[in-house]
């Protein structure tokens, strides 16, 4: 489901930031978002369709590689929330995390710590839970 060649494509974009898949790149990623979109509607115009793709990708990434998450679709049920959505799915009863809700929400809330602070609770959550150690 991911495409390196889209992440390559970022990576040249925003290559001045680091992507180096840790969560203190979610940081940056999110200053560079905040500082370039003012509102969840600027992102979300067809002319910056490819950028915010290769957002979802990466925000998605990190949070696969550091919580154990999966790639994943809902299209069993129209009425499933993320239904035909990219999502990262997790081991246990553990919600998803739709990438594309995160970047949309952090313009909303403008806290500059939406994405890190999001991995970081699910991943306190996780281990209180014995799924990741």
């Amino acid at each position: 489901m991911i495409h390196r060649d889209e992440l390559e494509k970022l990576q040249k974009k925003l290559g001045h930031l680091d992507l180096d898949y840790t969560p203190e790149s979610l940081l940056r990623v999110e200053a560079w978002v905040l500082e370039n979109y003012s509102s969840p509607d600027e992102i979300l115009k067809e002319e910056e369709k490819m950028t915010l793709d290769g957002l979802l990708r990466y925000v998605g990434e990190v949070f696969k590689m550091h919580l154990q998450g999966w790639w994943n679709i809902h299209q069993e049920d129209p009425e499933h929330l993320f239904y035909n959505l990219p999502v990262i799915s997790f081991p246990g009863n553990i919600p998803d995390t739709s990438p594309l809700l995160f970047i949309t929400a952090s313009l909303d809330r403008k806290s500059g710590n939406f994405f890190y602070d999001s991995l970081n609770r699910k991943k306190n959550f996780m281990e209180s839970q014995g799924i990741l150690s």
